[in-house]
């Protein structure tokens, strides 16, 4: 026993030693914040007289100027640095090595700091071999994170307000700005304010108003969405939705195999995957890692949207947290009828509508392209009855070729196209997605039930087992004293805000066929608000602001 636990100790060592290396960005960051704040301390506050009596014997009054402020731009750079070093970018190793150096030297220049300058070289000579463990690809100019960015606007405001209370008795002369810090110390500290406010509100507003990665990694070229379309034919599993990336404005993340890809769009800090991975189920897990990871080499946060019941184990591997924002209507069409008493509505509006001609059909993938001048005119018709625009990221729009890839419902009164949706297929077609609902303002009363409860009875006979009616938002969120704030809230606008979206009108439609409630979620970082995460995926949807309130025709 005693021998096994010999050997057992040089391996237990070397795994703890890993762990050490893999703490080292960590603590180098820190040490790069409390230096830099170090270093803006001394540049904001008086120098011993006797030390700058003697630099100034044998160093000109404007080197010392210009070390001061060089030193208190080196100082700000090592709070901004700290970041970069904390996620291990490349870029911030090498930044850190010339700030600690370069703050050695103009501490010297600017006040004879000895010990400053000893401080900063030993941090230097013990970051130098530590190279290996920055290996991320540089992202220097990559806006700061709400953390980061607040420690950064503290300490800077922290020091300038000591600057002004050691120069307190000091009064404020047009002079100072030109004087040389032989002649006034309260010079230097001017110029210095200004310089440090200035950075830190150039470096606030790039880190509020920016999307880290929103550029490059934007829709998906034609190539992207031709291996898209070829992943989902052979895909073990793939929800309808998972179709919406067919429409190319999103981008996609593939596997290596490329056999499996996830959809997703960046905004602001927030990159939003929508629905969930699609292709084999082995490499499920590992494709939600990568995009994690991709994310967070940006300085952004994973989201995960309309997710279901079946990924919550592997959102909570990654250690997401999870709330659920609706339900989908998902018919079980073995088991649709018409029959009985709650089914009354559907029976009239299918007799109601084949009594006036009308006429239902299916245009099976390529057969949208014959008829697309009558399709188009009757989604124009729709929207501009509807004032709005089309939608996006978690709906479809009309796109004929898009259209023409999916089996289309179709109604006709009398040879004339009234109606139609589009059906999005899940893998292996068991599934299948209602996702545009068009039809003439002027068409009959009913005819939204009457192509539903046809498109229901074409999918069981067609084999097609569920028939997804799409998602009622923020339906069963339950208001307890012990729910989440988040589903309290939630709850009370299902319930109070009826009058403004519709919602308890919504699941009430969906409730005449019969459906099974199906929970959808959101998954994100502990760190990222759900609420503003929801929001993200509104205005995604609807393409801005303007469009989110209505006001985008």
């Amino acid at each position: 026993m005693t021998q096994k636990k010999s050997q057992n100790l040089p391996r237990i060592a070397r795994r703890l030693g890993g762990l050490a290396y893999e703490l080292t960005p960590q603590l180098f960051a820190v040490a790069s914040f409390l230096l830099g704040g170090l270093i803006l301390l001394s540049a904001v506050t008086p120098e011993f007289n006797d030390r700058l009596h003697a630099l100034g014997r044998w160093a000109e009054p404007a080197i010392i100027d210009l070390s001061h402020f060089a030193a208190s731009i080196t100082g700000f750079l090592l709070l901004f640095i700290s970041a970069g070093l904390w996620r291990r970018r490349r870029g911030a190793y090498y930044a850190a090595l010339l700030a600690l150096i370069g703050g050695a030297i103009f501490s010297v220049l600017k006040g004879l700091n000895i010990i400053q300058a000893i401080e900063l070289l030993m941090v230097a000579a013990l970051l130098w071999p530590c190279r290996p463990a920055f290996n991320r690809r540089s992202r220097l100019g990559e806006p700061l994170r709400p953390g980061w960015l607040l420690m950064l606007v503290a300490a800077v405001i922290a020091m300038i307000w000591l600057g002004f209370f050691a120069y307190r008795e000091i009064p404020y002369q047009d002079e100072l700005w030109w004087s040389f810090l032989t002649d006034s110390q309260a010079s230097g500290f001017l110029r210095a304010v200004v310089v440090l406010s200035i950075l830190t509100l150039v470096v606030a507003f790039r880190s509020l108003l920016s999307a880290p990665g929103a550029r490059s990694h934007g829709p998906a070229s034609p190539a992207e969405v031709e291996s898209a379309r070829q992943a989902l034919m052979s895909a073990e599993v793939a929800s309808p939705e998972a179709r919406l990336a067919l429409l190319g404005d999103k981008a996609l993340l593939f596997s290596p195999s490329r056999q499996s890809f996830l959809a997703y769009r960046v905004r602001g800090r927030r990159w939003i995957a929508m629905g969930e991975p699609a292709g084999l189920i082995s490499e499920r897990l590992e494709l939600l890692w990568s995009f994690a990871e991709l994310a967070d080499s940006y300085g952004g946060s994973p989201v995960f949207y309309s997710v279901s019941e079946t990924l919550l184990a592997d959102l909570a591997t990654l250690g997401l947290a999870v709330r659920k924002v609706g339900e989908a209507a998902v018919v079980p069409t073995h088991c649709f009828s018409t029959e009985g008493k709650g089914k009354q509505n559907l029976r009239t509006a299918v007799n109601r509508a084949e009594r006036s001609g009308s006429q239902f059909s299916v245009l099976q993938p390529g057969e949208s392209h014959a008829i697309a001048k009558e399709l188009r005119a009757i989604s124009d018709a729709w929207l501009a009855h509807h004032e709005g625009s089309e939608k996006e990221f978690s709906l479809g729009r009309f796109d004929i070729d898009y259209l023409n890839a999916c089996p289309v419902a179709i109604v006709r009164e009398e040879g004339r196209l009234i109606a139609f949706s589009n059906l999005l297929m899940g893998a292996g077609n068991k599934e299948a997605m209602i996702d545009l609902m068009r039809y003439t303002p002027d068409g009959p009363h009913g005819v939204m039930d009457y192509m539903f409860t046809r498109i229901a009875q074409w999918c069981r006979e067609t084999g097609i087992d569920h028939l997804d009616l799409g998602m009622a938002p923020l339906s069963g969120l339950e208001d307890r004293r012990t729910s989440p704030v988040f589903a309290r809230v939630g709850a009370l606008i299902f319930e109070e805000a009826n009058a403004i979206y519709g919602f308890q009108g919504l699941r009430a439609y969906k409730s005449k066929f019969g459906p099974n409630w199906r929970p959808k979620f959101i998954a994100a970082s502990t760190t990222t608000p759900l609420p503003l995460a929801l929001l993200d995926v509104a205005l995604l949807t609807s393409k801005g602001w303007l469009g989110l309130l209505g006001l985008k025709k």
